[in-house]
């Protein structure tokens, strides 16, 4: 089997990567001198001339979590997935100043644009990558992408709903903390995580994949993002760009009701529910995501395309 993602996932993403045809399947990877010179690992595949899309993952995991994204919409679009500072692959520096304020990820993100010679990419931000997103456009501006995609998450644009209920019986009750340095509990939390990322539990070997990159994630790094600012509602009257929201009708963490405050307030923004989905709805039903999503970027290069001629 070739190589897949990068050497130190091979195992885990080999057990569930679709066959593939086209050598553009099989992402390549390079390392980038982030903010601070901490190196951010970088993975690619896709059409080189396809419009880019920008894919960044969720709070504790990794770039290997857009496996699903590798196929079909693969061969009208150039992906690039990143593992963000302190996540996989990447680096995780011991301070905590490494990862406050959003300047940080913004520079980590322009860093690997820059790399890669991209301009004003399609970003799609999941979960926690949604505010790394903002935090990028914030220091950017909204000229700097073509689209913005937000998947299961508010991305601070609006005040964050309260927990689940405890009486929730729909999400399992998590007996671990990752925050600890201490194993016992450190797994507990990991495997709980591992669990309700989606509706409905994962295969084993996918759990264990989730698990896996989950541990690669520091308790140091976690406790450090604590402090981390999550409010971007200041930023709602600046995002003049185009918005797609992405959303599981089964994830507690965004309420309808939260989707259809944000959308509101969203001048150029409108939003998908898959109604038997959790928190991961690209892998969840990631035949439907990765239509819509090219549908997205594919109406984005046919609005710049008809801008242009109108000139």
């Amino acid at each position: 089997m070739r190589k897949w993602l990068a050497a130190g996932l091979l195992s885990l993403a080999a057990v569930t990567a679709p066959a593939m045809a086209a050598p553009t399947d099989f992402p390549t990877h390079v390392t980038v001198k982030g903010h601070g010179g901490v190196p951010i690992v970088v993975q690619e595949w896709g059409n080189p001339a396809g419009p880019p899309i920008v894919l960044i993952h969720g709070f504790s995991f990794g770039s290997v979590s857009w496996k699903n994204q590798i196929g079909e919409i693969a061969r009208n679009a150039r992906i690039i997935a990143i593992d963000l500072r302190g996540h996989g692959l990447s680096g995780k520096p011991w301070d905590a100043a490494s990862y406050s304020g959003s300047k940080v990820w913004a520079d980590d993100l322009a860093a690997v644009l820059a790399a890669k010679g991209i301009k004003r990419p399609t970003i799609v931000g999941w979960s926690f990558g949604g505010n790394v997103a903002i935090d990028y456009l914030r220091h950017c501006g909204s000229g700097c992408a073509s689209g913005l995609v937000l998947v299961g998450t508010l991305a601070g644009l609006v005040e964050a709903p309260p927990p689940p209920a405890a009486a929730d019986t729909s999400v399992p009750v998590n007996k671990g903390d990752t925050r600890v340095d201490d194993y016992h509990t450190l797994y507990e939390g990991i495997d709980w995580t591992a669990r309700v990322m989606t509706a409905v539990p994962p295969p084993p070997w996918v759990k264990l994949q989730k698990q896996l990159v989950l541990a690669m994630m520091p308790p140091y790094v976690r406790r450090a993002m604590q402090g981390k600012r999550l409010d971007n509602r200041d930023m709602v009257g600046s995002l003049k760009l185009p918005i797609l929201i992405i959303h599981g009708g089964k994830d507690p963490t965004v309420p309808q009701g939260k989707i259809d405050e944000m959308r509101s307030r969203l001048a150029q923004s409108t939003d998908l529910a898959y109604p038997d989905a959790g928190h991961s709805p690209f892998e969840e039903d990631a035949a439907r995501f990765n239509a819509d999503l090219l549908k997205f970027v594919t109406s984005l290069s046919q609005a710049k395309v008809k801008a242009s001629s109108s000139k």
